[in-house]
């Protein structure tokens, strides 16, 4: 799996803040597990291949990541 795997948008899907929460939760992708990063809609932003990644990514982006279960 890639460091990331982003979804297809018009825009540089993380652009897309609502708030300042992104959510991140595990998921399963047809590389193998992940951790989703989504918006306080619920919508799904991009996928990482770690924990790590997706909380260094919606930091980078100005939002607080939260980790659901």
């Amino acid at each position: 799996m890639n460091h990331s795997e982003n979804l297809p948008s018009s825009k540089s899907a993380l652009d897309f803040k609502h708030g300042a929460v992104a959510y991140l939760r595990p998921v399963s992708t047809a590389q193998g597990a992940g951790f989703a990063v989504c918006n306080a809609d619920g919508n799904q932003l991009a996928v990482f291949a770690t924990r790590e990644a997706a909380f260094f990514a919606a930091r980078q982006h100005d939002l607080e990541p939260v980790l659901l279960h």
